[in-house]
């Protein structure tokens, strides 16, 4: 059995050192000291989900919406995040990235989708 990474995964995982060794601590904390950004989630399956749940766990963000051509994985989506921002507010779900830009105009767009 081979335990070295795949090229695949060396490359992402260089990529994803290379752009956190380049944040520095004042650098998060401003970040974190302005007003919440609005974040849009493209692509709601497991990559996505974790990617959004990371970044409110770090700073305040106000969700913008989520999108994913798949209405149930949406769905579910959809209702994680608003359980865990603890928020009766039901959140704008669409099934066209092009429509959330537009109508949302986020200011940060995780995009989770799969290789």
């Amino acid at each position: 059995m081979n335990n070295h990474p795949s090229r695949r995964q060396f490359l992402r995982q260089a990529g994803s050192l290379i752009a956190l060794g380049g944040l520095s601590h004042a650098g998060l904390a401003n970040f974190a000291a302005h007003a919440p950004k609005r974040v849009a989630l493209i692509g709601a399956g497991w990559y996505g989900k974790s990617d959004l749940f990371r970044l409110m766990q770090v700073t305040p963000v106000e969700i913008a919406g989520i999108c994913d051509v798949d209405r149930h994985m949406l769905e579910e989506a959809g209702q994680l995040v608003a359980s865990r921002l603890n928020s009766s507010r039901t959140l704008p779900l669409y099934h066209d990235y092009r429509t959330m830009l537009k109508e949302q105009q986020p200011d940060i767009v995780l995009i989770g989708s799969p290789d």
